[in-house]
């Protein structure tokens, strides 16, 4: 354990896991190198990222969800990360470094205002997606359990 009782850890071992808005951020403050990689889910960014970003995104591990019935961000904007981070990676739709769960449907069953936006609740409830992780913090041999 560290000081005052808190774990050590290795920060540059941390994935965000961001939803709507926090998704969009989440893609932004993994440009700055200081995170391994995220998930992100219902990605609301309508433009597309500068070369500078995607340079910056390159070899970091995102897992991408959206449904196509989002009534509050459409897909198209998740279709649009997705496809920069898999041509600026030269991976496929099968590579495991960018990944990307597309839905036709609302997969918690929202209706009304909010159909189609509740994408993060599913990420958050899928063990894979732990396990997807833990497979890039383990592949690097730098986390710290004390």
């Amino acid at each position: 354990s560290g000081e005052n009782g808190i774990p050590k850890f290795d920060p540059s071992q941390i994935f965000l896991l961001g939803f709507s808005d926090g998704a969009t951020l989440s893609i932004e403050l993994m440009t700055t190198g200081k995170f391994r990689g995220g998930v992100v889910a219902a990605y609301g960014f309508t433009g597309t990222l500068p070369q500078l970003a995607l340079d910056r995104l390159k070899g970091k591990p995102i897992w991408v969800f959206h449904s196509a019935d989002d009534v509050i961000f459409p897909i198209a904007c998740s279709d649009r990360l997705v496809e920069s981070l898999r041509k600026v990676n030269g991976d496929t739709q099968d590579g495991n470094l960018i990944r990307y769960s597309r839905f036709d449907s609302d997969q918690e069953g929202f209706t009304g205002r909010v159909r189609g936006h509740s994408t993060g609740i599913t990420a958050s409830k899928r063990a894979d997606i732990y396990e997807w992780m833990l497979s890039y913090v383990y592949r690097t041999n730098t986390i710290s359990i004390e």
